[in-house]
């Protein structure tokens, strides 16, 4: 049996973290998406939930350390939590300014990633049957009914983080669902992004701090509620599961086109016909490069794949 390298497994580990914590900045995108394409789906979802079972807080409340650090995988866990913090660093203020400054050309690469993250997880179904229709087409409609939800200002009390936090991490790691378009509906986008990127970069401020640890508490708390859930609907409806998941991004990619605008009275977002103007050819280039970079991500997570697998043969 061939062995896979330590070093390499961690590099590989940290570029996951990093197109996760990518991923989870950009509304619309789901960083659960990246974690399916790219195998650490499950991994990931096991390991939280081995975390967050009984037999860990036993360990944990009698002392027991050493049995504790083997039972978890905390080399895994550290090299994609590294990446998701240096891709918060580098990234989350960036696609602030991105959807800022050129919306219809990253909506153009966001479209692009979503239509190919649908083709890759698609690939993952085994079979159609009608249940797994039916689960599509309630996810799907449910999907377009939440992006077509007005951004509304919810609230900033630290009740209402902890809140935002537990939906948000539910949705970050469902493939498919986008946290950060739940943070733009509930109109804390702005707030919490530019929070989690001045703490990426040891910009310590208060008000900072008590936003993203209100959300860290939230998130804690529906992702080890919400993990044995999930970990249950892929062991036992796989199909219908996959199928859920691969409406949500049917339902959501409406809100990713290049064109559209924002009804000034209402808040309403209406979507347009492409403009034949000078920008159409950068949102097409960007949209085939979204189409092309998921794809690619997507080959290599499977010749990966493919290599462990000759390994352990």
């Amino acid at each position: 049996m061939k062995q896979k390298s330590p070093f390499f497994e961690d590099v590989y580990n940290f570029i996951v973290g990093f197109c996760i914590g990518g991923a989870n900045v950009i509304p619309g995108v789901s960083g659960g998406t990246m974690l399916f394409i790219l195998g650490a789906f499950g991994k990931l979802t096991e390991a939280i939930a081995t975390i967050a079972s009984l037999d860990t807080l036993k360990l944990l409340f009698s002392a027991q350390w050493k049995a504790l650090y083997n039972k978890i995988p905390w080399r895994f866990l550290f090299g994609l939590g590294l990446g998701v913090l240096v891709s918060f660093a580098s990234l989350a203020k960036l696609f602030v300014w991105l959807l800022e400054a050129y919306p219809q050309m990253t909506y153009g690469f966001f479209f692009g990633l979503i239509a190919a993250s649908i083709i890759s997880v698609n690939r993952q179904m085994k079979k159609w049957s009608l249940g797994a229709v039916l689960s599509f087409a309630i996810s799907t409609a449910a999907a377009f009914w939440i992006i077509s939800m007005v951004p509304v200002n919810s609230g900033s009390q630290w009740y209402m983080l902890m809140l935002y936090g537990a939906i948000c991490i539910i949705a970050m790691i469902l493939p498919g669902l986008s946290g950060s378009f739940l943070l733009l509906i509930f109109g804390q986008y702005d707030r919490v992004w530019n929070s989690v990127g001045n703490l990426a970069r040891f910009n310590w401020q208060l008000e900072d701090i008590i936003t993203v640890g209100c959300l860290a508490v939230g998130a804690v708390i529906g992702l080890g509620l919400f993990v044995h859930l999930l970990n249950w609907l892929l062991k036992y409806a796989y199909n219908v599961t996959i199928a859920a998941l691969i409406g949500f991004m049917v339902g959501a990619i409406p809100r990713l086109w290049p064109w559209q605008h924002t009804e000034f009275f209402s808040g309403k977002v209406v979507y347009d016909a492409p403009v034949m103007n000078n920008v159409l050819p950068w949102i097409l280039l960007c949209i085939i490069g979204g189409l092309f970079l998921m794809l690619f991500i997507d080959f290599c997570a499977k010749s990966k794949d493919k290599k462990t697998a000759k390994g352990e043969n």
